[in-house]
C-alpha cells in the first residue's frame, strides 16, 4: 500500500524532531557494549552518611569506576568536592555531537572555578571509537569508557543524558536530550551551583 505524500511528510518530520532532541538508548545496543567496570548503589561522596542512590534530582548517583582512553581506572567519587556534569553519549549520536561544543565551552570557562566534565561514552567499540572522535573534536575534559553496566544504572532511555551534580554529590538537574536552546538553562544550573559552592 502506497503512503500518502502528506503522511510521509509527517513521519520524516517527526523522526527529524526526535534526531534533534535525543538519540534512542534502546535502539542502538552497540551503545551499551559488554565491557567489563564497577557500578555500585553507593553514594558517590565518601564522607555522606546519608541519602537515597538514584537517578531522580535529589538522589546521589550510582557510583563507578571505569576506564579512562589510556586505560586508567577513573571513580565518579575522584570528582568531589566539585560541580560535576556528567555526560551519557555516543559518538553515532546528532544531538550528542551537537552538545559537545558546548561543554568544552563550559569547561574552559568553568573548569578553574571547580567545574568538571565528564564524559561517558556508550559506544560498542569502546576506546577504539571514541578515541579517534575525541581527537579529532579537541575534547579537552575527561572521557571515560562506559558499558551495559553504567546504562542500566542511571536508567539511560535516551541520549545524551546529562546529570549536574552539587558539590554535595548530588543530582541538581537532570536533562535527556539536548538542543542550543538547553544552553541558557544548563549555564544556569551550573552558574548556581558554582556560586553557591563558593558561598559556603
Amino acid at each position: 500500500m502506497k503512503i500518502p505524500n502528506v503522511l510521509t511528510f509527517v513521519l520524516a518530520g517527526l523522526l527529524a524532531v526526535g534526531l534533534m532532541a535525543g538519540c534512542s538508548g534502546s535502539t542502538e545496543e552497540d551503545a551499551m557494549g559488554e565491557r567489563s567496570a564497577t557500578t555500585g548503589d553507593r553514594p558517590a561522596a565518601s564522607g555522606d552518611v546519608a541519602g537515597e542512590t538514584g537517578v531522580s534530582v535529589g538522589d546521589y548517583p550510582p557510583s563507578f569506576t571505569l576506564p579512562d582512553l589510556d586505560g586508567n581506572d577513573v571513580s565518579l567519587s575522584d570528582f568531589e568536592g566539585k560541580v560535576v556534569v556528567l555526560d551519557l553519549w555516543a559518538t553515532w549520536c546528532p544531538p550528542c555531537r551537537e552538545e559537545i561544543p558546548f561543554l568544552i565551552e563550559l569547561h574552559n570557562e568553568f573548569g578553574d572555578q571547580g567545574l568538571a566534565i565528564v564524559g561517558v561514552g556508550l559506544d560498542q567499540g569502546g576506546a577504539s571509537d571514541l578515541a579517534p572522535f575525541v581527537r579529532q573534536n579537541g575534547i579537552d575534559y575527561t572521557i571515560v569508557v562506559g558499558n551495559r553496566s553504567i546504562s542500566e544504572a542511571y536508567r539511560v532511555s535516551g541520549i545524551p543524558t546529562t546529570f549536574i551534580l552539587g558539590r554535595d554529590g548530588r543530582i541538581a538537574a537532570k536533562h535527556v536530550g539536548f538542543a542550543n536552546e538547553l544552553r541558557p538553562e544548563m549555564r544556569s544550573e551550573i552558574e548556581m551551583l558554582l556560586g553557591e559552592a563558593e558561598n559556603i
